[in-house]
């Protein structure tokens, strides 16, 4: 899958350098990213420009620039250079999906772009502050109406806390997705043992030196804490009296260790030498450095408590005046017993709630949703008549499509030397399960389906109690390794944009020698070609006359050599090519009786016609096997 994720601070937090601004949204971006791009996507980053060639690729991630912060002339430049070159790097992205985090006008722009060229849209919640109606951290009207555009034609929204989505609810009528922050993975230096970290009695600040932060409050906790040593961490965020103000106490006060802006190499070294992290901000999301925190067993004090986390799984203490804070410090760092068990319990719900691998998947799996939307709706309102093309006569070319297809996968089935015991079978894209009794038929299968349309699923669930069919998509199957001996995929594979990782999962849950049946509509088929034709000519008729587009879903086809190379590349054999359905594909003729009979004696004729069939067949069935 192409996933474009917009993030113009980003480029220090993907380079490993230390420009521009880098706070939680950036360093999201960047675990996100690298996540996606080595588990298989295409993942594109747009970023201003800062500076080398506009198209970089680091560590398997395109980066695409924008033009310079500073470039173009006050006013203008909302509109171009910047503006522009945002429109010019989503069409160079060229993705499936786009993604957003933060509220920025560039939100709302995205967002129209993606509307515009029929993209799906994902926008992801930073703080508290982007589901209020005030939108405190906007500095103007346009940018207020910019970014509620973006959040509310958003086609999914999703957030870090139940908070959030409940703020959401009740000030957009948005419904969002709640998905635990990714914690970035910890880094423990080889002598590094968490009971120590108590006696380290270091309580630690990180963030950005900025008004909303309120480190005002740390610094008079500090003075009237004189026996407790603190270290402060984070880049001045402007240039102001009250910056200047701040960086004087800090600096001037005693027990208090600034160490400014560090680099990301270094922050392990911060945690591991920390007993207590503490956050004295006015609102948050979900910060980055409680869970940089929890992963080493720091325990946190602050004044934001996402969802009472803190309270529920004793995590530290919720705060919510100066003197909170000086209690909970010096009950912490006098109690070896409370920090020690305190310390475990925040590395425990860490690794259970937080862990990066298994939080990615579930925004992979979001991603992978949206992507199939479209998709998911068509084969949903055909969920109670899809039955009817494998049941009934052949009213039409599909119904004899689906009919002779699966008749092919029956007798593949059956020509299967039996396995030892009884083997299990996954009916990929399995829709509501008419496939079953037909592969019960063939041999002693134990049946799983899966399939992305809920309607379908729920119509397979109630014809075929017995049999475990869940909604599950095609590029990632919910089954460990080795689990089948067989997987079907009939009409499938067309609607799914990678579908070589779709072959990749087949793959994995095959076991050795495990066999494969797929179909693929045959791109050299005469028919396809007279029906590409026929859209070619058609679709600017129909637009003149209608005045809109044809709302259309995803749907390719192969050339069959194309296809083999495929299967061959991801470790397949093949066994047998089979072909089926000859006839004019356009929908006024799609249940002529003529044409429907045209098909009927072609499938007689051309059985044993492989040179012919190559193309005519408008269906290729191929049955491959594990190498």
């Amino acid at each position: 899958m192409k996933i474009c994720i917009v993030a113009n601070n980003a480029y220090g937090a993907l380079t490993g350098e230390e420009s521009g601004h880098i706070g939680g949204v950036e360093r999201q971006t960047a675990l996100l990213s690298e996540w996606l791009s080595t588990h298989g996507h295409q993942v594109s980053v747009i970023t201003w420009d800062e500076g080398g060639a506009p198209i970089e690729f680091i560590n398997g991630i395109q980066i695409i620039k924008l033009c310079k912060i500073s470039e173009g002339l006050p006013i203008l430049r909302f509109f171009t250079p910047r503006w522009t070159s945002l429109i010019a790097a989503l069409k160079k992205a060229d993705a499936d999906i786009y993604y957003h985090n933060c509220a920025e006008y560039i939100t709302g722009q995205v967002s129209l772009w993606c509307r515009l060229n029929n993209k799906p849209f994902i926008y992801t919640v930073a703080s508290d502050a982007d589901c209020e109606l005030e939108l405190p951290n906007l500095k103007s009207k346009r940018e207020e109406y910019l970014f509620r555009y973006g959040l509310t034609h958003a086609n999914l929204v999703i957030t870090q806390t139940k908070k959030q989505h409940l703020l959401l609810q009740n000030n957009y009528g948005i419904n969002a997705q709640v998905i635990n922050m990714p914690g970035t993975p910890p880094n423990p230096a080889s002598d590094f043992n968490r009971r120590d970290l108590f006696s380290k009695q270091k309580v630690i600040w990180i963030g950005r030196l900025h008004k909303v932060k309120r480190i005002e409050w740390l610094i008079d906790i500090a003075r009237k804490t004189p026996n407790v040593s603190y270290e402060v961490v984070g880049p001045a965020d402007d240039q102001s009296d009250y910056m200047d103000d701040v960086l004087s106490q800090l600096k001037s006060t005693k027990n208090i260790n600034y160490r400014g802006k560090i680099s990301r190499q270094e922050m392990p070294a911060i945690y591991q030498n920390a007993t207590i992290l503490c956050c004295t901000s006015i609102y948050e999301g979900f910060p980055n450095t409680y869970l940089e925190a929890w992963s080493y067993g720091v325990p946190v004090i602050s004044t934001i408590d996402p969802d009472n986390i803190i309270k529920d799984q004793r995590l530290g203490y919720h705060a919510v005046s100066q003197e909170d804070f000086i209690s909970s410090i010096n009950q912490l760092l006098k109690n070896n017993i409370q920090w020690e068990d305190t310390s475990i319990r925040c590395e425990q719900y860490y690794l259970q709630h937080h862990e990066q691998n298994q939080v990615m998947q579930k925004f992979e799996s979001e991603f992978l949703g949206i992507s199939f939307s479209k998709i998911k709706q068509h084969f949903d309102e055909q969920s109670d008549t899809w039955s009817g093309y494998y049941k009934d006569d052949a009213l039409s070319v599909s119904h004899l499509d689906l009919q002779r297809r699966l008749n092919f996968c029956q007798n593949i089935l059956a020509s299967i030397p039996p396995p030892l015991g009884t083997p299990r079978l996954l009916d990929i894209g399995c829709g509501s399960g008419d496939s079953f009794s037909a592969i019960k038929d063939s041999a002693n299968w134990a049946i799983d389906g899966v399939d992305i349309s809920h309607e379908m699923v729920k119509e397979a669930t109630q014809v075929y109690p017995d049999i475990n069919v869940q909604i599950a998509n095609a590029t990632c199957l919910p089954f460990p390794d080795n689990t089948f001996q067989a997987v079907v995929s009939l009409g499938t594979l067309e609607y799914i944009t990678d579908y070589k990782r779709a072959l990749k999962e087949a793959y994995r849950v095959l076991t050795p020698q495990g066999n494969l049946i797929v179909s693929i509509p045959n791109k050299q088929s005469i028919f396809r070609r007279l029906r590409r034709l026929e859209n070619i000519i058609m679709m600017p008729l129909k637009y003149l006359i209608a005045h809109k587009k044809d709302k259309k879903i995803f749907h390719q086809q192969w050339y069959q050599s194309t296809f083999i190379h495929d299967l061959q590349q991801n470790k397949f054999n093949i066994e047998t090519i089979e072909y089926c359905t000859y006839a004019f594909l356009s929908p006024k003729l799609e249940k002529a009786i003529t044409n429907i009979r045209m098909c009927q004696w072609l499938n007689e004729k051309l059985a044993n016609q492989p040179m012919l069939n190559k193309f005519l067949a408008n269906t290729i069935i191929i049955y491959a096997r594990v190498k």
